[in-house]
């Protein structure tokens, strides 16, 4: 049937799609939890949960996606119609979980999310620490040098406080102070890594529905094929005999 091999050819294309996208969001994700600037924010600010959580179930999902796209292909190659379904059904599953990454991924990665509010709040509690705590003082100063901004809402948090203004927060060109929020600086750092990878799990999950209805369109055929035929639900291959 010409219909049937056209859509698993459209299968096996969907699936090499979705490895590769599988790969990219693997890599993403492992690139922020190892990339060596950004681990070590996240371990002085205590964010693992908050910055982690997202790129971990992105890994989950994308680790079932690679192994579900060979599954989809060999049960398309052998026409199994019972693989078929497995495969449909590892699908979904890896559909929720890439949901689910992603959702958290964008609630707490980019600017107009939890994750600005949870910094702010963050770098206040670094902000009356550094007075007394040598480590407060120095991931605030770093991030205030790295980003380029200035206290945990602006320069004035300093003076309401009555606090040294510290040299990070002048530029090194010209002197001038940052005027940007640590929180919101940090959080518009966050965004392009963050709605990358988003961007790109959305992309893979949509090629998984796709997958799943033209797995689901193949079966019909095959079991209607196999139904003029007289040939049964499953390919069985008896032993030689001897």
């Amino acid at each position: 049937m010409p219909k049937k091999i056209q859509i698993a050819y459209s299968l096996h294309t969907l699936n090499a799609i979705s490895t590769v996208l599988a790969v990219v969001v693997m890599a993403l994700c492992l690139w922020l939890r190892y990339e060596w600037d950004f681990k070590h924010y996240v371990y002085e600010l205590e964010a693992q949960q908050v910055l982690w959580t997202g790129p971990y179930i992105l890994i989950a999902a994308s680790s079932l996606t690679m192994a579900t796209s060979i599954l989809g292909s060999w049960a398309t190659v052998i026409e199994d119609c019972q693989l078929i379904s497995l495969f449909a059904l590892a699908s979904a599953l890896s559909i929720v979980l890439g949901m689910a990454g992603l959702a958290y991924t964008l609630n707490h990665g980019i600017f107009h999310s939890d994750l600005t509010p949870w910094l702010e709040e963050r770098f206040w509690v670094l902000f009356h620490e550094m007075d007394y705590n040598e480590r407060s003082a120095r991931i605030l100063r770093i991030i205030q040098e790295d980003m380029e901004c200035c206290g945990p809402s602006d320069w004035k948090d300093y003076q309401t406080f009555n606090k040294v203004l510290p040299d990070e927060c002048r530029s090194p060109v010209t002197g001038n102070i940052a005027g940007g929020s640590c929180a919101e600086e940090f959080a518009l750092w966050m965004e392009p890594r963050t709605g990358w990878l988003s961007g790109i799990a959305l992309l893979l999950v949509v090629i998984q529905m796709g997958s799943i209805f033209i797995s689901l369109w193949l079966r019909k055929l095959i079991l209607l094929e196999r139904s003029k035929d007289n040939r049964p639900y499953r390919l069985v291959v008896e032993s030689a005999k001897v």
